[in-house]
């Protein structure tokens, strides 16, 4: 019965953080599935892997799918990664999973890092219960009911955008009325989490173009 083994990497691109055990696992397969090409020959060379390569990302089609579907059916052991973190969280590509699941392809975890627990862990805020809110949409009316959402939220939520919208966004957060925990480049040497009303976490990091998380504490 073929594996494929859902893989979480280093969130600092840092293949040195990726774990022995990945590693060897990664080696023994003879399919790689990756989100983009470049990231993903750094792992495999790190692997010493000669796995064929092939990439889902949010271009994918599921016509290709299809096809990345029989070569993972048609191999004894596969690996499925996203460029940094954990697969599937935001990340593509959960479509892909329930595609072998469905093909009875045998899924099985290496458990990784994740930016979003990475994120609670540095805020100082209570995450008992959470709720992970995802991207924001770009569409203004339904990115502005996004932000409402959260600000009216009774349990701490989680969100990310991309690296060059940060000052957008904390722009877009800058009605909120207490106190937000943004981490910046987690798990890199120049990690940096600030905790401060938005309005004033603008004007220390307007301009900044860096990957991030936002940790809101619910509203009491």
């Amino acid at each position: 019965m073929p594996v494929l083994y859902a893989a979480g990497v280093s969130i600092s691109k840092n293949i040195k953080d990726i774990p022995e055990k990945t590693l060897n696992i990664i080696s023994k397969c003879t399919i790689a599935v990756g989100e983009e090409r470049s990231v993903a020959l750094k792992l495999l060379n790190a692997a010493k892997s000669s796995a064929e390569l092939y990439l889902i990302n949010e271009h994918t089609e599921d016509s290709q799918r299809i096809e990345i579907l029989k070569a993972v059916a048609g191999a004894e052991y596969s690996v499925f990664f996203s460029d940094a973190g954990t697969p599937c969280i935001s990340d593509p590509d959960y479509k892909f999973i329930s595609m072998c699941r469905d093909k009875g392809i045998i899924i099985k975890s290496l458990p990784g890092p994740s930016s979003i627990t990475a994120a609670i862990s540095v805020s100082g805020i209570n995450a008992k219960t959470f709720f992970f809110a995802g991207f924001p949409p770009r569409e203004s009316e339904k990115r502005r009911k996004f932000f409402e959402n959260i600000e009216k939220s009774s349990v701490t939520n989680v969100f990310m955008e991309r690296p060059y919208a940060l000052s957008a966004t904390l722009k877009d957060i800058s009605f909120f009325k207490r106190k937000v925990s943004i981490s910046l480049n987690l798990g890199c040497e120049d990690e940096a989490t600030y905790y401060d009303y938005p309005a004033r976490l603008l004007e220390k990091l307007n301009g900044v173009k860096a990957p991030f998380v936002i940790v809101v504490n619910g509203k009491k």
